[in-house]
């Protein structure tokens, strides 16, 4: 049995295959940097089969389907990890940034988990890493939460699915986690750091995810303050919009 991680080569993709390497036969590593994800197989201990591909491209997703579909391998793990997002108003946006975003942040998602489901047998589960900021419009990071919305429908809508199959489907949304993600932002992006409170780290998110994963939950949000988020931009959507835009210095 393996796992197969997108976005394998740093944060939450490295931080879930070390954890994972004990609970399969192998791991396949599917990312952009080869050198990255070489450099964390050697301390996983299981054997690891990299990937090199760019999932933004057809031509990257079709490197890993051509692996499956050749292999016919009994996948235990999907971890659809792989996605960016960057602050700004949609219209400064370039249209190649928002391409590529739909394109992995989605589309590669969606395909990847297509593409996997008929090699995963009873038991097996698939955790798709979605985001808080699924659960509300975000203005200035409106095309980055707007993929993770349509990520967590397709869970909701995956899990009767694959109910019958008995296929877990866990969508994993995390607040901020400490990743090079936040000092970029605050530094290339100007976005106050006072955005970024409550951080939680990349091995705690993981952690959480296959803690609520063996307990048979549909979602894992970790850390107290980004359940309270969550269930705030559920159930006061109003409340939690006016937060926002005043964390941007906004109103």
């Amino acid at each position: 049995m393996i796992a197969i991680v997108t976005g394998a080569s740093s944060g939450l993709g490295a931080e879930f295959c070390r954890a994972l390497g004990s609970r399969v036969d192998g791991i396949w590593m599917v990312a952009r940097r080869a050198e990255a994800m070489e450099e964390l197989a050697s301390g996983i201990g299981c054997p690891c089969r990299i990937i090199a591909a760019d999932l933004t491209t057809p031509e990257g997703i079709g490197l890993l389907r051509s692996a499956v579909e050749s292999e016919r391998p009994d996948i235990g793990y999907l971890v659809n990890n792989a996605g960016f997002g960057t602050f700004s108003r949609t219209a400064d946006m370039e249209p190649e940034s928002i391409r590529a975003m739909v394109s992995l942040n989605v589309t590669a998602l969606f395909e990847i988990t297509s593409l996997c489901i008929p090699y995963m047998g009873p038991g097996s589960s698939i955790i798709e890493v979605c985001s808080a900021s699924a659960y509300l419009p975000l203005p200035y990071l409106n095309v980055y939460a707007s993929t993770k919305a349509a990520v967590r429908s397709f869970c909701d809508g995956l899990r009767p699915e694959l109910r019958d199959a008995r296929i877990s489907v866990l969508e994993v949304s995390p607040g901020w986690i400490d990743t090079d993600f936040i000092p970029k932002a605050v530094s290339q992006q100007d976005v106050p750091e006072g955005v970024f409170k409550h951080r939680v780290t990349a091995k705690q998110v993981v952690g959480c995810a296959l803690e609520d994963l063996a307990k048979g939950r549909r979602r894992s949000v970790c850390g107290i303050y980004n359940r309270f988020q969550v269930f705030v931009c559920r159930h006061l959507p109003s409340l939690a919009s006016f937060i926002w835009m005043r964390s941007l210095g906004r109103r």
